[in-house]
């Protein structure tokens, strides 16, 4: 369901962020400074207390993202891109993407994992599609850097088990689009687990580990998103009804433990909100989280962060980023869709200069009364679920790419 607040609480909320000048680092989100009472923001963030993405408009010279054509010159649908700086010095990504021409309705059928690469020094945000690392069904591939160099994949996968979850074969569709008939994640009838598994590689391009398995408490997609130190210790974001996992040693998948975060400081209710976590951890120590607001009907995010990866702060009354995208030469894009926030970092590997999202621009959905085919079990129904993989830069990035 979609993380929207009650208008009065928002309300509420958003009177105490204007009325509430800073003291120190804190009522400034960690983003910025607090300077005579006000926040002086980093580039890369804005607002009051600087928890709005500062973004740049997007611009098509630089490329979009993700947006690949297939053998037939027809679109492949892909969501979300994990990208990260390999040695070579180019950015790489691994995405999601729909097999047989379909779209985002048939994740869970039809989601192979790809790896793509920006190789065109005009055009940094153009990723060319390589090769496919996981065949189906793999899904939600978040990569993070180890400190001994390998490059570690956190993904859903049916990997080693008996087959293609939810109806057991593959959908089609057309230049991106699903079929009518291919069913969605609320019709399934095959009740295979989603779980979490973690690959790594030495080189960007593999070949990659066999996969390990999380210890998933609920057998559902965690949508794990992971942040590795210089100690070869790890901390991982899950779905927050899930909470979070740490470990000593990343490589000891086994053993990850399960903890539920002290959220009770975060505005208004405690809770963090949303799903598809992204997780780092900026220059001066301080972790750092990114949510998608929740449903199909919540393009937008929310930003968390914390000291020690177990108290965390925010204010849900701010959204870290919304729908609109602004472009540099051509009017703005409105998204029905802006899901699996990923932040691109700069060449210290901290810095955030651009952030990718899986995104639907199909507007205007139709309301209808009753779930049907085509909804994903909701009331709103978007007959074209074509996705792909977009990138926006963020203020300042050309001095950190």
């Amino acid at each position: 369901a979609c993380a929207n607040m009650p208008s009065r609480v928002l309300a509420l909320a958003l009177l105490f962020s204007v009325g509430l000048s800073c003291k120190t680092k804190h009522d400034c989100f960690y983003n910025g400074e607090c300077i005579q009472g006000e926040c002086h923001c980093v580039p890369y963030f804005t607002g009051p207390r600087c928890g709005k993405f500062n973004f740049s408009p997007a611009d098509k010279s630089l490329g979009e993202g993700l947006k690949s054509l297939d053998k037939k010159g027809l679109q492949r649908s892909s969501w979300g891109g994990s990208v990260l700086l390999a040695d070579d010095g180019k950015y790489h990504m691994w995405a999601a993407e729909m097999t047989n021409e379909a779209g985002i309705k048939t994740w869970i059928t039809n989601s192979q994992v790809v790896h793509a690469v920006a190789d065109d020094p005009e055009r940094p945000f153009e990723f060319k599609r390589k090769e496919v690392v996981w065949d189906v069904f793999a899904h939600e591939p978040t990569v993070s850097r180890a400190p001994t160099g390998e490059f570690v994949m956190f993904f859903s996968t049916s990997y080693g088990e008996k087959g293609i979850p939810c109806t057991g074969k593959q959908c089609f569709g057309y230049n991106g689009t699903s079929d009518e008939s291919c069913p969605n994640d609320q019709q399934c009838f095959i009740d295979e687990p989603l779980l979490t598994r973690m690959s790594y590689a030495k080189d960007p391009n593999g070949p990659w580990s066999t996969p390990k398995a999380l210890p998933d408490p609920g057998k559902g997609d965690t949508n794990m998103a992971c942040y590795i130190h210089n100690d070869s210790s790890i901390l991982c974001a899950a779905r927050p009804t899930i909470g979070m996992y740490r470990h000593h040693d990343w490589k000891d998948i086994e053993n990850y433990e399960n903890f539920i975060p002290d959220t009770s400081a975060i505005l208004p209710n405690g809770e963090i909100w949303g799903e598809d976590p992204m997780l780092w951890m900026s220059h001066d120590g301080v972790y750092h989280m990114v949510t998608h607001g929740g449903g199909w009907d919540c393009p937008f995010g929310f930003h968390y962060y914390s000291l020690d990866g177990y108290k965390w702060y925010g204010d849900c009354s701010v959204r870290v980023y919304e729908h609109i995208v602004e472009q540099k030469f051509d009017k703005p894009l409105n998204l029905s869709r802006r899901e699996r926030p990923h932040v691109i970092y700069g060449q210290d590997g901290h810095t955030p200069i651009a952030l990718t999202n899986g995104v639907t621009s199909n507007w205007p959905c139709t309301f209808v009364p009753k779930p049907e085919p085509g909804t994903n079990g909701t009331y709103i129904l978007c007959p074209k679920d074509y996705c792909y993989t977009l990138i926006q830069p963020l203020n300042g990035w050309e001095e950190m790419y």
